[in-house]
């Protein structure tokens, strides 16, 4: 069957509009990698653009040369929280997703409804602080940068519209045969949910990978800094100093250059960018299940 010219035009329209919602989504990028790769001295006279100014790698050997302990530390403190991160909240969001999602289990409504009420209510900074440092002694480690972020209602709920998606007619055939809820989550709901797993899985790497909060909050030991929050504190202090030019300081600091902070900003979002063409078909899948199911 023969399309109309309008369906073609309508077509054509469509993928020129993304093509250049994609390209002004790339931009940024396009320049922090470009003024990444340009002479310090270009961009000082002549600003960024699209096609680096007078090639060079000086940025990345400054880099490497001054702060590769500190970088490379806090790559693997980032790396370690992402991937121990993502692997305990999603297991956690899995877990619970499943329970409000069984139909014969009499609390699910309560369970469900305890997981929105903290969509729509928060106690605030000062009583999540209090509570995660007195109560739960969450301070200067490794846990402290994961499990505030164990669960996310908005990724549970989305997980759960997967679990319902499931045709139930497996489940009580499985439970016919002598399957319990254990063999049916893992051997069973869990394959068949990959999709939003998957999604699920992207969007906490990339919380964790991108957070800056938790070492704000609850982290003084340098030995437990993440990328994003060295990225946070350089730009912190150049503002900072760019503020107060006339301070006792200013005369003796040397302010990073904006070649610097293009360069660690392409080191720290590299891994992600490479990360997510691989994830890409489950995260288009698990965004349009999630939004049409209820």
């Amino acid at each position: 069957m023969k399309r109309s010219n309008a369906d073609k035009l309508t077509n054509i329209a469509f993928y020129v509009c993304s093509a250049i919602f994609a390209l002004f989504c790339l931009f940024p990028i396009v320049l922090a990698i470009s003024g990444s790769l340009s002479d310090e001295m270009a961009i000082t006279m002549q600003g960024f653009s699209i096609i680096p100014r007078h090639f060079s790698l000086d940025t990345y050997r400054y880099v490497f040369s001054n702060l590769d302990f500190m970088i490379l530390k806090a790559y693997k403190i980032t790396l370690f929280t992402t991937i121990f991160g993502t692997l305990l909240s999603v297991s956690i969001t899995a877990c619970f997703a499943y329970v409000i999602s069984v139909k014969d289990f009499k609390h699910r409504n309560k369970l469900a409804f305890f997981a929105y009420f903290t969509l729509l209510f928060n106690s605030g900074m000062l009583p999540w602080y209090l509570v995660t440092t007195q109560f739960f002694g969450l301070k200067d480690s490794l846990a402290a940068l994961i499990l505030p972020y164990s669960i996310n209602v908005f990724n549970m709920y989305l997980l759960r519209n997967f679990f319902k998606s499931i045709p139930q007619e497996l489940l009580e055939s499985a439970q016919i045969d002598g399957a319990g809820h254990g063999r049916i989550f893992m051997q069973m709901m869990l394959p068949l949910a990959k999709p939003g797993l998957v999604t699920i899985s992207l969007f906490y790497a990339l919380q964790y990978w991108n957070d800056f909060y938790l070492p704000l909050m609850l982290n003084n030991n340098p030995e437990l800094y993440t990328m994003q929050y060295i990225l946070y504190k350089m730009m912190a202090n150049i503002q900072y100093l760019a503020a107060n030019p006339s301070g006792t300081m200013a005369g003796h600091v040397i302010l990073p250059s904006q070649t610097i902070k293009m360069a660690i900003t392409c080191i720290a979002i590299g891994p992600i960018i490479l990360l997510y063409p691989f994830v890409q078909k489950y995260f288009v899948k698990g965004v349009t299940v999630g939004a049409v199911k209820g």
